[in-house]
């Protein structure tokens, strides 16, 4: 009984970790503007860390989470799913097998874009990019959720489609 238990409390962490990613890791924070030398000029153009281009919800990190699932879905649209030029590449440290599990439902021949009027939006802790198209002759449509970095282009955490 208590082997099941067990189980169960190592399943639910794991589950938790995924569920809210940076659980297992802490995000370090952007260093404030009063701990790096800056121009006079770059002072009041820059009143805040949050107007940092690495700011988790900045517009920069919005637009680099939605260039990086313009190439994930470049590299469904051209079948390459494994492989360091594959989309399961793109994973971040420790989701390579959630999202593997999730793109057994991308079969070819796969269409999958992000829709003229798709949304990227964030969603503490990540991000998620809108997409439609077609998947294994049927119409999807679902999105993308990226993990945001501060010091590199966000990472696919999962790709969810109904």
């Amino acid at each position: 009984m208590s082997l099941a238990l067990a189980g169960v409390l190592v399943v639910g962490l794991l589950l938790t970790g995924f569920v809210a990613p940076g659980f297992f890791l802490r995000q370090n924070h952007v260093p404030t503007a009063s701990s790096s030398p800056s121009s006079a000029g770059s002072t009041s153009a820059d009143p805040s860390p949050a107007t940092s281009s690495y700011s988790r919800n900045s517009p920069s990190q919005l637009q680099a989470a939605r260039a990086v699932t313009e190439e994930f879905l470049k590299r469904l649209n051209a079948d390459a799913i494994d492989g360091p030029d594959g989309a399961k590449a793109m994973a971040c440290p420790g989701s390579e097998s959630l999202l593997g599990g999730t793109l057994l439902a991308v079969e070819a021949p796969t269409q999958l874009a992000i829709p003229t009027q798709g949304e990227t939006r964030f969603r503490d802790p990540v991000i998620e990019v809108d997409i439609t198209g077609v998947t294994n002759q049927r119409a999807v449509t679902g999105y993308v959720r990226l993990q945001p970095w501060q010091d590199h282009e966000p990472c696919v955490r999962i790709l969810h489609i109904h």
